[in-house]
Formats: C-alpha cells, structure tokens, sequence
C-alpha cells in the first residue's frame, strides 16, 4: 500500500485543473454533474482537509482498486461532501470512477474507502484522482498498475527435428510466463505416429506441469523413440491449456548397404587367388560404414573389408579368396552385410592322385631285392605332378614313415600310370641302403600320394628261413589259394618271425583266434592278416601300444562291431564261426534293421551280440 499526505483543499482553483508539486493536472469532471447536490452547510470547503490516502502500487485483475482516505472537517458543523475517485491512463475512452456522497463530522475526523469493481479495470498503468466537494476540485493523486494476469508463451525449440531411425529424438518447448505474477501451466507432446492427422491417448509422449512465476521460462523435452518408425515424416503437437503449435519430424533412413551383382568364378585351379566382387550400396539416407564379409560354407575362413558411402552412394568392391587350402570341388560363399546377403559357388579345381592295385612282398627276406608298384590315377579335373612315395611302418605306430624313396609323376586327367620301386632290406645300419635296417617282424607299409594311399603287410624274415614254409608259397609266406590251413607257428613266423612259443601269451591268444578262423579269404596270407588289436589300433585310434594288453569288450560296443566286421571279412564265411553284427543279428531274430526297433529289442540284441564272445 502506499500513503501520500496532502494539505487542504484551495476551493480558488479552475474547475477541472490542479496544481501540484508544480505540475498541472486535467481531470475529467463529466461524471460529477449528475451527482445529487451537496447537502446545504455552513461548513466551507476549504475548511476540509484531507490527511491521508492510502491504495496500493498494484493489483491483480481480478481484485477492486480501494482508495482509501481520512477527511478531518475543521469548522464547527457537520457537513456532507461528494467523494470522487477516478482513473486515467493507458488510452482508456472513459475513465472508471466511482462516487459517494459522505458525511464529514466537524468533531472527528471521516475515514473514506472509494472502490472500483475489478470489471471496470484493465491491465495497465493508471492515475487516479480523488476529489471532495461540489467543485470536484482535485485534492490528491496517485499511481496505481493493474497486473497483467499470468499469460503464457509457448514457443517450439526443437533442433533435431530430423533423426536417424533408431536413434532417440527430442522434442522441445520453452514455456514463459509473460504475465505479472506467478501461475501454473501444463504442457503436452504428442507425435501421430499412424499419420491419421488426430493424436491419440497412446501418441502423447509426455505431460507436464509447472509453477512459473512472472518473466520465469521453462524448458519442456518429450523423448522420441523412432526404432518402430519407418522412414517418412510425421507431425508433433505441443499444447498448452490455450496455445498450440506443431513441427514436422523427419526420420531418416539409416545407413543401410544392399549388395547387389555379386560374382565370382565358376571354376578355380587351387593354389590360385580367386576374386570375389559385388556392388555395395548405401540406400540410407545418412553416411554410415559397414563390414562386407564373405564367408565359406566349409571352412572357418572369413574375409572381412570395411566400406564407407555417402547416402545413395554405391561402389563395386573385391575380395580375394585364397585356395591352396581348400579341397578340390564346389564351395559356396556368401558375402554380405549387416543388413543384406548373397550366395555364389565356385569350383576349386585340382588333381588327384588314386592309388590303387598295390603290389609287393607278403615276406621279404633280409638282403632280397624288394619290388613294390601301384598304379596312380589322375582323377582330378586339370593336370597335376604329384610326388609318390614308399613308405613303411618301422617303428610299431601303425603311421608309415617316408623315408626319401620317392618319384615325380605328372598325369593329365584321367590318366594312369604304373609306379615301380626297388629296394633292398637289410639288418644292417648302412648309408648304402635308403632305409633303416629292419627287426625280423610285420610291418605296414604302403605308396602314397599327396591325395591317397595303397598299404598292406609284410614279415621280414632271416634269408636261412627262405623255403621253410611246407604250406606256403613260393616266396615262403603261407597260402591259402587251395584253401590249406597254417599251422600256429606258420602263421606267428609270417607275422612276427618268430615261433608260436616264442611270443607272449597275449600275442599267442590272437595267434590262436587267427589260426580258429581259416580259411582265410581268397587271396590273403598270414602276413596280411590282422588280429582284433591290430584293426582297432590301425583303423579306429584304439588307445593301446604293441605290446600292450588289449581289451577287446573295453572298446565302445560300436567301435566293437567295426572291428569284427572287419576281423571276420579276412576269413571265408562257412566255417560258422563268424561273428553277426547288430543289423545281421536285428535281421535273423526280427527281421528288420537294429535302427528299426523298439529300446527293449535292441537292449536285447546288444546282449545277443556280446554272447558271441563268451
């Protein structure tokens, strides 16, 4: 509130003018005339004093201007005077005024409130005038400021009204109060993501609501998530209780690289570089880099190459395929992106060398010539040269070793050749021969080439023993081209050079199983006939040394079965002595396949199996 003291009225004054403080004032004084006269008095005016006046610097709209005053009458009768307040300001056609007619007591002061009712008032800044008697002489003034009411701005700040899909977008809002005093708004972002043109409960992103008092701001951030959004444009609204606006947001595509024309040669020669290529292209609508990898459906090789490219932009990229260690045939390769792929075959060719039809000594007596030959086929798809190489077993581990007796061949496909070599064995250790001097034992050995292998068994044998054999053939190992059995100690020289009482008991055991189950089949010697532990060793990786005890139930019961099988394939089939596998077994009992039958039925076969070796 404020409080302003004035001196007595000067009734010799213009009507409508007054002089204060040496400014002069203008006062409308239309509204006076139709008030009722003063009441009649001998009271002068100038002998009314006004001394003091109290109304406040502002108000809200809402709320009455009241002036408040105290009028002391200083002559000796009560009298009534006409009150006026009025304002001017702020280019009003008609200043509000009020008037009340108040009786001014001569024996104590008269306090006076004059009130303008809120709807005769707007926002601005006012004087106001207070004026006593019939003259409307002016007696005092004042500033008062009408507030502006809470008003509220709402302006669209956002920045980022393009984002890449995936990414997060904001949108923003400032919020003022551009009013006098604090108030509160609520703010709301929506974003119609079905682009019907409405926005929906589900399409508000956020509400939210603030305190602001006048002059105060407010930033406002709605977060977008676009990972559901396809690229394209949509509109956003930000409201208010009485303002809105919309923006349009733009949602990019992202770098995406589509692959396109991919090629590659159909046909390769291994150990050359074939070259992969396709055209990369960027259908985004952002710059980005992406992996272009090309993978083998065989092997574990990738070959990885980083691209970038502006939007729309494509280019043509290669990547080399190494193919010496790839096997000769078909190989499929994809090659793609994160987002795209494609396929592409291409066929390593090669030789290949066969070996087959293998020739050599089933015994070899110490200080003979031994001849070994095979035929090498090329049955590859391009000329080749290949070392073939003669290899033996000399150190029991059933891996022949190459010992540098070797020869070049080149064949174009298709083609064949007959590979000879001569050797002489000796017990001796001697530069003179190209191999390690050999035990009167068995041993494997076989040609090679880079591709394939031909191996069988041989026994070396001291030259006295050259004839011993009653049964055998001509080179001295056993026979069974007329179906002759050999004997115990037969069979254990041709193997092991040695006799039957010669070995340990658990050789003597397998002797005797090889020696039960002749005749042998047709074409085989004792030489080239492998016990149970020999096949499992050779053949399956079966974990046992020469040597060494060997368990045959201990093996895995289908690790078993293989091994009988190819036990029993060396020995003719009518001596009732083979052993039937889970199929033969499944065929004669249920006359279908072991895979066939139910769990109980095989159970039962397995133990029909394994009675075979009671």
């Amino acid at each position: 509130m404020s409080s302003i003291g004035y001196g007595k009225l000067v009734i010799g004054c213009v009507a409508g003018m007054l002089v204060l403080g040496g400014a002069t004032l203008g006062l409308g004084i239309g509204g006076i005339a139709d008030m009722p006269a003063d009441s009649e008095t001998t009271v002068d005016e100038d002998q009314l004093e006004i001394n003091t006046v109290q109304s406040p610097a502002e108000i809200r709209p809402d709320e009455p201007l009241r002036v408040q005053l105290r009028i002391t009458n200083a002559g000796s009768e009560t009298t009534t005077k006409q009150v006026a307040l009025r304002l001017s300001g702020d280019g009003d056609q008609q200043s509000p005024e009020t008037v009340k007619q108040v009786e001014v007591s001569a024996t104590e002061p008269t306090d006076v409130t004059l009130a303008i009712k809120p709807e005769q008032l707007n926002t601005g800044e006012y004087t106001y005038a207070v004026a006593v008697g019939e003259s409307s002489s002016l007696e005092a003034t004042g500033n008062v400021a009408i507030l502006t009411p809470p008003t509220f701005v709402l302006a669209d700040t956002s920045a980022n009204a393009t984002i890449v899909r995936g990414t997060n977008a904001s949108i923003r809002a400032n919020l003022t109060n551009i009013g006098a005093y604090r108030g509160v708004q609520t703010i709301r972002f929506a974003v119609d993501t079905d682009r019907n043109g409405q926005y929906s409960d589900a399409e508000t992103l956020n509400e939210s609501t603030y305190s602001l008092a006048g002059g105060q701001s407010q930033v406002s951030t709605a977060t977008v998530n676009t990972d559901d959004l396809t690229p394209d444009e949509y509109q956003y609204k930000i409201a208010t209780d009485n303002e809105t606006t919309t923006g349009t947001l733009h949602v990019q595509q992202p770098a995406t690289f589509r692959i396109q024309n991919m090629t590659a040669p159909a046909n390769v020669t291994r150990g050359e570089t074939a070259n992969v290529s396709v055209a990369v292209e960027n259908v985004g609508d952002v710059n980005g880099t992406d992996t272009v990898t090309l993978r083998s459906n065989l092997t574990n090789t990738t070959y990885s190459r980083s691209v970038s490219l502006a939007a729309n932009e494509t280019t043509t990229m290669s990547i080399g395929v190494h193919t010496t260690n790839l096997s000769r045939g078909t190989h499929n390769y994809s090659l793609g992106t994160a987002d795209d792929r494609e396929t592409v075959s291409m066929t390593v060719e090669d030789s290949y060398f066969e070996v087959s039809d293998l020739d050599g000594p089933n015994v070899l007596y110490i200080g003979d010539t031994a001849v070994f030959s095979a035929d090498v086929t090329n049955t590859g798809n391009i000329t080749g040269t290949q070392s073939i190489q003669h290899r033996i077993d000399s150190d029991d581990d059933d891996q022949p070793e190459a010992y540098g007796v070797n020869r070049n061949v080149t064949l174009a496909p298709g083609e064949s050749t007959r590979v000879r070599f001569e050797i002489e064995y000796t017990v001796t250790d001697s530069t003179d021969y190209p191999v390690e001097p050999l035990k009167l034992q068995a041993y494997v050995y076989g040609l090679y080439s880079d591709d394939a292998r031909a191996s069988t068994a041989m026994s070396v044998k001291p030259s006295w023993a050259r004839g011993l054999g009653g049964s055998g053939s001509s080179d001295g190992s056993t026979s069974v081209s007329e179906g002759d059995r050999a004997s115990l100690d037969e069979i254990t020289q041709d193997k092991y050079g040695l006799y039957y009482d010669e070995v340990s008991s658990e050789t003597k055991r397998q002797i005797e199983e090889v020696h039960d189950r002749q005749p042998f089949a047709d074409g085989l010697t004792a030489t080239e006939v492998r016990t149970r532990e020999e096949i499992a060793r050779q053949e399956y990786g079966a974990d046992v040394k020469a040597g060494d005890k060997f368990n045959f139930t201990g093996l895995e019961i289908e690790t078993q079965q293989k091994v009988e099988e190819d036990f029993d394939a060396q020995f003719q089939t009518d001596s009732g002595d083979r052993i039937e596998s889970w199929d033969e077994l499944a065929n004669d009992t249920y006359g279908t396949s072991y895979e066939n039958l139910t769990a109980s039925r095989q159970e039962n076969i397995r133990t029909m199996y394994q009675d075979q070796f009671e």
